[in-house]
């Protein structure tokens, strides 16, 4: 079977069962060679090792004195980081070599205790055996003196290994299919004034999301003279838009240069129809899409009243009155469409831009939340 269902979990296929028995048998043969002419007590750690430990001692196939021990550490699909000693070995150890046969090590603590205990009631040595090595889990100063296979740090089953109890029977080993946390993608409208980029600067610093700002990301092409660069300077030198097509390109170079970005939230973009449908696909392409679309809502009078004050303490001179309505009638008559397009699409999320920077930031806070869990 290449996938399994266990309760909530599921899980795919990942060592089979031929190379589980591959790993053992060169096992058994490190352990014969160092083994020969002395007399060992192997000790099976149970529950998950009692496949390993059968399938072992068929390859050993000699008079050792085999003992079993019973620890517990885990719950479900994690360890509790508790030692609990519900079966303890019962021969005396005094002045003898041990093997521990165990079916895995990750953090290394059930077996870290396990050998101190054993030095200190007098065992002459102490080897662990391990069918599976998870070194990057490793928590302890302990490493196996007999490895079948080292694996990543995935969430096993199978061959031994259980998820609540279930699972030990398969004769093959499956890890966990981890579903990856979905990208929180967001575009933010607002018109001049509105405080869209203080805003977005707050909500990348609480969510972790990188900003993309289309000017920003032109100008860096522009400035580092890649051939997105040099094409769309061509356009900018003679006056003219830069097409939808090169922003896009310039767009996708931007976000796969990313790593593994938690979400992404786009400023300034897009501006028309055509660039809302092109940023969509993007994104699906990827194997994302788009959470929501903040659209900060502010007054007319409140946004005249902020640029006014903007152009006094700043001293811009295209802060006036008139060119204010002016470049307040172009947006209004840009984004009108794209408020319809994203309200049909069920991401509108009007915010209330008036009023204390932080209350607005809560708000938006408190929407983005419910996105993340929807």
């Amino acid at each position: 079977m290449d996938k399994i269902r266990l309760k909530d979990k599921d899980f795919e296929l990942f060592i089979p069962q031929k190379d589980i028995q591959a790993a053992i048998a060169r096992v058994a043969e490190e352990i014969k060679r160092d083994i020969e002419g002395k007399n060992p007590l192997l000790v099976g750690i149970l529950n998950g090792a009692f496949m390993f430990i059968a399938d072992l001692m068929h390859h050993l196939n000699g008079p050792y004195e085999l003992t079993f021990a019973r620890y517990s550490s885990y719950r479900g699909d994690h360890s509790t980081g508790r030692i609990q000693e519900i079966m303890p070995i019962r021969q005396s150890v005094e002045g003898r070599h041990i093997i521990l046969l165990e079916d895995i090590i990750d953090t290394g603590g059930t077996m870290h205790h396990v050998i101190d205990r054993l030095r200190q009631q007098g065992a002459a040595d102490v080897r662990l055996a391990t069918l599976l090595f998870k070194p990057d889990a490793l928590e302890h100063d302990l490493r196996p003196d007999y490895v079948g296979l080292t694996i990543p740090n995935d969430f096993i089953v199978g061959y031994g290994l259980d998820y609540d109890e279930l699972g030990r029977a398969y004769n093959d080993i499956y890890k966990i299919i981890t579903t990856p946390t979905p990208m929180l993608n967001i575009i933010i409208f607002g018109p001049p004034g509105s405080g869209k980029g203080t805003q977005s600067k707050w909500i990348a610093r609480e969510f972790s999301l990188a900003h993309i700002s289309t000017g920003d990301v032109l100008r860096q092409q522009i400035q580092n003279n890649t051939d997105l660069g040099r094409a769309a300077a061509q356009y900018i030198d003679r006056g003219q838009l830069v097409p939808d097509a090169l922003i896009i390109d310039i767009l996708a170079h931007a976000i796969d240069s990313m790593e593994h970005p938690r979400g992404i939230i786009f400023d300034g973009f897009p501006r028309t129809l055509p660039q809302a449908e092109a940023l969509g696909d993007l994104l699906a392409q990827r194997g994302t899409r788009l959470a929501a679309m903040l659209n900060l809502e502010v007054d007319t009078p409140e946004l005249v009243r902020r640029l006014l004050e903007r152009g006094r303490l700043e001293g811009r001179s295209d802060d006036n009155l008139e060119t204010i309505h002016s470049r307040l009638d172009v947006y209004n008559a840009q984004t009108a469409p794209l408020i319809d397009y994203y309200r049909r699409q069920g991401i509108l999320h009007p915010i209330a831009g008036a009023g204390n920077i932080e209350n607005i930031f809560q708000q938006i806070k408190q929407t983005l939340l419910t996105c993340q869990t929807s």
